[in-house]
């Protein structure tokens, strides 16, 4: 043994000092020895430190596997014999393994069987040599071996650094496509009309170009125009699947979130193996289009070779389809945006109408107010007025816009209490009251004022201005001072011949025995009298209230007019007479007027009455009924004229040489509670001439009045003839 270890020496030291003369060319590099005879290890290790290798060792299969799998080695010097797996089992197995499978590996053995040597070369060895060694073979072998390691070594990291070029050419384009893509897509997000189908379009065919596919397609449903979007690339070609299967294909493997990779043997769609039949496609890429969260459309591309699309392909899927995504949600968002433009604008422009048409007739109202209306800006400057303002004032509208709202005023008392009206206003307040207002002839009338802030709209504390409303309140007024003179009117009426009344009954019940029987008869005439009147002033105002309430009563018979003013006229007579007037009645029989006979006699007693009242002693009255033409200037002024001629009328006319009345109180005559001002001092409540109309009409006639101061007047009262 001893002798064994001396020539195993002698032979290594002289294999050593040849090595050291010779240059072999050797590669250093990581040597695994797999050996069970630690002698073995013994002499080749000095010659791989001569290579400058490292030398690493393993008993038998197992450390050698676990010494693999720590490190790879460079070189592998098997033995085929080892104690726990075989070396073919070792060889077979580091060649089944892709990290391995190019390391260079010598099988040992001591076998010169061609056959045992064909099975190691099978095995996966590269060389062999047999035992006992020889170092200068050994030597050599190791030295190829490692030469072929330190090639394949360059090769693969050539390969590698062409495959990394490769890849990150093909980067380079992935990202360059997704890039003009992203770029490109706002010409067809922002165009007047977002094209959702060219979008889609152009995401195919950048999904095409990078990923070198087949056939790509994108579907994707519309629901806004109720549609589903399908595009292709290439578009007209017999590679195009049709739409139910591709809806198919949607419906059973639409991709939630993530880019998935299906075989086309396992889809289950309609025609699809048929298809497959004629077009065999080996993968089927599918990347969602997630728009708000989730995927609501799909971009399929086919591939017709065993492609695997690794994790960089599919990452690029999934960033192209986000990118179509985001294009996809401002293309919508850009649609929603038009469309809210287009129905703002017919908002604005339905608004627009509306306003105009709110304005038109705000305006019209405004025109057509009875009450006068004007509107002021801040500082108090008229800008608008309506024909009623117009009117009541007595300016043009045009002379009215532009006007400082109190210069209407003439009155320094007035023009104050506008000042003061304006600031109250100013306050945010509503002024309301009465004024008595001049026109701009110098007549006044009275008027029920409104005036109101306007504040501006954009800021609620800010006065814009003002608007003022005037109504007449003239004809009120002066009913309210016509009540009052009548209330005054009737307290003296009444307080006179109470007064009589009551001096005469006093007198009577005092002095009786004194008063000889002609004294108490003047006494008694004079109460009776005055009781005569205090019962006609009560019965002119019982008869205006039964008129106002609806409460007059009338029966309607046929009466005949002439005879009714003669009884009357006989009755009156002693009135004229005692006053020194000359009373005539002309009275035209059989003259029938269907009416009430009671208050007929009310109209001649009223105008009779009013006649003698109002004739200075010495002069005439004349009472008359016949067929008569009305006066001219009633008839025109009567509701009734159109049908005057096809009629034949009864009049009844009392004609007094009185006082007279001017013609500015005319067309008030017969006004109630109304007085002309030179016959205040007349008894009187101003009722009569009120009340005898009112009964004319009730029996569908008219009535009438001409005078002339200082010559007397006419009253004229016609009635339809009951047999016309």
């Amino acid at each position: 043994m001893v002798m064994r270890e001396r020539d195993e020496e002698r032979q290594t030291g002289s294999v050593l000092s040849i090595a050291r003369e010779q240059e072999i060319g050797a590669q250093p590099g990581r040597v695994l020895i797999v050996d069970d005879d630690p002698a073995i290890h013994r002499i080749i290790k000095p010659l791989l430190q001569m290579l400058e290798c490292e030398a690493i060792s393993a008993m038998n299969g197992a450390e050698a596997l676990q010494q693999i799998s720590t490190r790879p080695p460079d070189l592998i010097l098997l033995d085929i014999l080892l104690p726990d797996i075989s070396g073919l089992d070792v060889c077979r197995w580091i060649r089944s393994q892709s990290a391995w499978t190019n390391v260079p590996i010598i099988a040992i053995t001591v076998s010169t069987d061609a056959a045992i040597r064909q099975q190691t070369l099978d095995a996966g060895a590269d060389d062999f040599i047999a035992k006992p060694l020889d170092l200068l073979e050994l030597r050599t072998r190791i030295a190829s071996g490692l030469r072929t390691s330190h090639y394949r070594q360059l090769l693969q990291e050539r390969v590698r650094r062409q495959q990394a070029e490769e890849e990150l050419r093909r980067r380079n384009r992935e990202l360059t496509l997704l890039n003009q893509f992203i770029t490109t897509r706002g010409q067809w997000l922002f165009s007047p009309a977002p094209q959702l189908e060219a979008l889609l379009y152009n995401a195919c065919q950048t999904l095409h170009e990078a990923l070198d596919l087949v056939w790509t397609c994108a579907w994707m449903p519309d629901e806004e125009r109720g549609m589903t979007l399908t595009v292709c690339i290439p578009e007209y070609t017999a590679i195009t699947l049709s739409r139910q299967t591709l809806f198919a294909i949607v419906q059973a493997h639409m991709p939630v979130d993530q880019v998935e990779v299906l075989d086309p043997e396992t889809i289950d769609a309609p025609g699809m193996r048929a298809w497959l039949r004629v077009h065999p496609v080996a993968t089927m890429l599918l990347v969602p289009i997630p728009v708000h969260g989730t995927a609501c459309g799909v971009m399929i591309g086919l591939s017709a070779t065993s492609r695997i699309f690794d994790q960089r392909d599919r990452a690029f899927g999934q960033s192209l389809g986000s990118a179509l995504g985001q294009g996809i949600e401002l293309a919508l968002l850009y649609r929603q945006h038009q469309n809210h433009i287009e129905n703002l604008e017919k908002l604005v422009a339905h608004r627009t109408h509306e306003l105009q048409i709110e304005r038109d007739r705000t305006h019209a109202i405004l025109e057509a107010l009875g009450e006068g209306v004007t509107v002021t800006d801040a500082d108090s400057t008229i800008r608008y007025a309506n024909p009623a303002m117009a009117e009541l004032s007595g300016y043009t509208v045009s002379e009215l816009i532009g006007r400082h709202w109190c210069d209407m005023q003439q009155n320094e008392t007035t023009i104050e209490l506008c000042h003061y009206i304006q600031r109250y206003v100013e306050t945010g307040r509503t002024w309301r009251g009465e004024l008595e207002v001049r026109r701009r002839d110098g007549t006044t009338y009275d008027a029920a004022i409104t005036v109101a802030p306007v504040f501006d709209p954009n800021h609620p504390d800010m006065l814009a201005g003002m608007v003022s409303i005037q109504r007449d309140i003239t004809p009120i007024k002066e009913a309210e001072r016509a009540k009052d003179r009548f209330i005054s009117n009737i307290s003296h009426e009444l307080r006179t011949p109470l007064s009589i009344i009551t001096l005469h009954s006093g007198n009577l019940d005092i002095l009786f025995d004194r008063l000889d029987a002609d004294q108490r008869r003047r006494l008694v005439r004079e109460i009776r009298t005055h009781a005569d009147i205090l019962n006609d002033l009560l019965e002119d105002v019982l008869e205006l209230s039964r008129i106002n309430s609806g409460h007059l009563h009338m029966e309607e018979r046929p009466v005949d007019l002439g005879e009714l003013l003669a009884s009357e006229g006989e009755q009156l007579r002693i009135l004229a007479e005692q006053k020194g007037l000359h009373f005539e009645v002309k009275a035209q029989l059989n003259l029938i007027v269907r009416g009430d006979e009671t208050l007929l006699r009310r109209i001649i007693r009223n105008l009779i009455s009013n006649a003698v009242k109002f004739t200075q002693p010495g002069g005439r009255i004349l009472a008359e009924v016949a067929l008569m033409e009305p006066l001219i200037s009633t008839v025109q002024a009567w509701p009734g004229y159109a049908d005057m001629e096809s009629r034949e009328w009864i009049g009844l006319r009392v004609i007094d040489s009185g006082i007279g009345i001017a013609p500015e109180h005319l067309s008030r005559l017969f006004d109630r509670f109304y007085r002309v001002r030179n016959q205040v001092g007349a008894p009187g409540t101003g009722l009569g001439l009120s009340i005898t109309r009112e009964l004319v009409t009730r029996h569908g006639g008219w009535m009438g009045v001409a005078s002339k101061p200082g010559e007397g007047s006419t009253f004229a009262c016609y009635f339809p003839h009951a047999t016309s």
